[in-house]
């Protein structure tokens, strides 16, 4: 598994334009580009609702809550971090 990263470090990394804003981290399957957009928490949560918008993916307000998430899961689920660039999303793997 990847490790949680300071996000200024990461933007300056990856050449994001100084207006980026970070969402959150974020649940993405890459197979099927989707994004974890609903689950229930509860120990005996069966569902997960999966969607093709950046916009309706779940936020996790930590790294090591969508790590988790992710191993719950597994498949070919990954932590990825979502940042907003004002007039489209960019997704990026830790």
């Amino acid at each position: 598994m990847a490790q949680a990263i300071k996000i200024s470090d990461f933007i300056k990394k990856t050449g994001l334009p100084k207006n980026a804003k970070f969402v959150g981290y974020v649940v993405h399957l890459s197979d099927s580009d989707e994004f974890l957009s609903l689950y229930d928490e509860s120990p005996d949560a069966s569902g997960f609702v999966w969607a093709k918008i950046p916009d309706l993916a779940h936020v996790f307000d930590s790294f090591y809550k969508a790590e988790n998430f992710v191993k719950i899961y597994g498949k070919d689920s990954v932590v990825a971090l979502l940042f907003d660039l004002g007039d489209t999303y960019s997704l990026h793997l830790p």
